[in-house]
């Protein structure tokens, strides 16, 4: 019984879904009716007649212009679905597919049917979604040109107010998708735009309505005394309407809203160009879309054309397949915040795709980076997404100035020689004092070898968290087993207890501090034990270079981080400056601005799958040779140690 009741109310939902638009339509007509005269056929075709033909023309012209920002505008939607159709034929499939559903009314179905019927490709759920993303942000984007046009205009007491109040609600809607951009309902997760797409999306919406009225404009009656300045704002806020109300074309919103809102004007007037206008602008393309649709082969062939990534190559490779020999052993961050490499070519880098950002940290794992800018745009921009180098080095950012981009120092990376160094001389008179408050205080450092007392570093990192709050992430590490396994690790003893401990990033050439973590109560010096310690492992590796990581190198960066400089500075490092490069200034700041958002509120960890740089193994001639990890890991190659 309750099963039959539940269908009885599905059905007459869907009905009032259906039968609501037409009602507002007649509703509407009806209003428009008795609020005006209402012209009969011939002196709609009297008033016709008169439009010259040059008007006909222009006014076809906007039409196309128009429907071109549409195909335009679905171009960004694919990209933002990731349905792999952008290119000319999604986009004509767009075109006509709003040219039919706009005409037929019932947008969110004959929208659907129409695109899923012109693009074998897309499934009829992406069909949806897409109809569905178009849709809603279009009618953002509109939002925000009617509250220009209420602002700007004033047709009404309060415009102002309300036009403001507009403006400030989709500020507030593109400030709330960048720093939330996800949004959960239930066990659904939906996507916001990023603010590259919504900033492309409401340029092609401006170009489309404006186009629009354009050609209605072009239409009206040589005598009707209307401006293009004073009919565009009108015509917003009156397809604002219309679309609200789903009726067929907009039919009677649009009339009643035009007629209403240009009131000091002949009605007459404005209601023929309406009715040019709905030939030019709604019949027209309705009949071309319908003769589509019945043949899908008109808009040509399936396959899109290849681009220059296409022809290069693009490869998503899992992190834990990072190569040992590579020049920045930090690159491994990406084990843990969700990164991936990505190789253009015979060029990887090791990227992390956000939200609103794609970002290749540091430089280029194989290759050369002058390689990669232009392919890592167009990888960027198939995501929507903005693109930049994060902390690549000089040689890198003189490569990206030379491609057009533009950088930025933005840190300055700490580098010590393990096999040259010596803690004698008055630049490290710092450190020798260090070393013995620790030394009195009875700490010793051990390497931690393939023995990681998990339990006790969890609980020195519970310590550091209490006293510090919550870690930052996305570029630098936080504590999870699988990530520290994959390091070099150190351990500060202190009366059989473990009080503190650090772990290095490791690469052929390069070791990196990561995480260190002591406990409030831990003795002055302990970190620089740690350190020391670490050095002098990796002289007796022969690594030639051991990074303490970067220090902010900004005009403030000596009032917020003048601790963090001055533990590094103890070891008298070598400044290595650190730039960030992106193709504008636009793109460098919002990816500054991205970046700093995940640091300071990062995902979860993504707990690091198995990858042992400690279990490297070398030839009797001293050569690094690599092995199968695993079957269970698609054969990844890793590399290990011989006994």
């Amino acid at each position: 019984m309750s099963s039959s009741k539940t269908v009885t109310q599905n059905l007459a939902s869907r009905a009032m879904r259906l039968l609501l638009p037409v009602a507002s339509a007649f509703l509407c007509l009806w209003l428009l009716s008795n609020s005006v005269r209402l012209p009969s056929m011939g002196e709609l075709t009297s008033q016709m007649s008169q439009i010259p033909t040059i008007n006909w023309v222009g006014a076809g012209l906007a039409t196309l212009v128009s429907f071109w920002s549409l195909g335009r505008y679905d171009g960004v939607a694919h990209r933002h679905l990731h349905t792999g159709l952008d290119g000319t034929r999604a986009r004509l499939a767009g075109m006509f597919s709003i040219a039919f559903s706009q005409t037929a009314g019932f947008g969110i179905f004959t929208g659907t049917f129409a695109r899923w019927r012109l693009l074998p490709g897309l499934s009829p759920m992406h069909a949806a979604q897409m109809t569905a993303v178009t849709g809603l942000t279009f009618m953002g984007a509109l939002a925000a040109i009617c509250g220009l046009a209420l602002v700007a205009w004033s047709p009404f007491p309060y415009a102002i107010p309300a036009g403001l109040a507009l403006l400030a609600g989709c500020a507030l809607a593109c400030g709330a998708t960048f720093f939330f951009p996800t949004l959960k309902l239930g066990k659904h997760k939906f996507r916001w735009p990023s603010l590259t797409a919504m900033a492309a999306l409401g340029l092609w919406a401006i170009v489309d309505v404006t186009a629009a009225g354009t050609a209605l404009w072009l239409l009206l009656p040589p005598d009707s005394g209307i401006t293009l300045t004073t009919l565009l704002p009108a015509y917003f806020l009156a397809l604002g309407l219309a679309i609200i109300s789903s009726s067929p074309g907009g039919t009677g919103p649009l009339e009643l809203a035009m007629v209403s809102l240009l009131a000091s004007f002949d009605s007459t007037s404005i209601l023929a160009g309406l009715f040019a206008f709905r030939l030019v602008y709604y019949l027209a393309p309705a009949v071309v879309s319908a003769v589509v649709l019945f043949w899908p082969t008109l808009l040509g062939p399936k396959t899109r054309q290849y681009q220059p990534l296409d022809v290069i190559g693009s490869r998503k490779d899992s992190p834990h397949t990072i190569a040992y020999a590579r020049p920045r052993s930090e690159t491994a961050v990406i084990r843990q915040n969700g990164g991936h490499l990505r190789s253009f070519g015979f060029n990887q880098l090791a990227m992390l795709d956000t939200p609103q950002t794609s970002i290749a940290f540091f430089d280029p794992v194989i290759g050369h980076a002058h390689e990669t800018f232009a392919p890592l745009q167009q990888y960027a921009r198939s995501r929507n997404a903005l693109v930049c180098f994060y902390k690549c080095s000089p040689r890198v950012a003189v490569s990206a100035r030379k491609a057009g981009w533009r950088t930025l120092r933005i840190a300055q990376d700490a580098l010590v020689n393990p096999m040259t160094f010596t803690e004698s001389g008055s630049s490290k008179r710092q450190l020798r004092r260090k070393l013995r408050n620790a030394e009195k205080s009875g700490i010793e450092v051990r390497d931690a070898a393939n023995a990681l007392p998990m339990t006790q570093l969890a609980r020195v990192d519970r310590i550091w968290h209490e006293a510090h709050g919550v870690a930052h992430g996305t570029t630098m590490g936080r504590f999870e087993p699988g990530y520290v396994e994959g390091q070099q690790v150190f351990l500060a003893w202190q009366n059989s207890t473990i009080i503190g401990f650090a772990t290095f990033h490791v690469a052929e050439k390069e070791w990196c501090l990561d995480l260190i973590r002591m406990g409030p109560d831990a003795p002055d010096g302990t970190g620089h034990a740690l350190v020391r310690a670490a050095i002098a492992a990796a002289a007796e590796e022969n690594v030639p270079c051991l990074s303490l990581a970067a220090a902010p190198d900004h005009r403030f960066a000596d009032r917020v981080e003048r601790g963090l400089r001055r533990f590094k500075a103890c070891f008298d490092p070598t400044w290595q400056a650190q730039y960030i490069a992106a193709p504008n200034w636009g793109q460098l700041t919002l990816c500054l601005a991205e970046l700093v958002r995940l640091v300071h509120r990062p995902l979860p960890v993504h707990p690091a799958l198995p990858w042992a740089p400690s279990d490297l193994r070398k030839t009797p001639q001293g050569n690094w040779e690599t092995g199968i990890h695993n079957e269970d890991e698609q054969n990844a190659f890793v590399f290990v140690r011989r006994a």
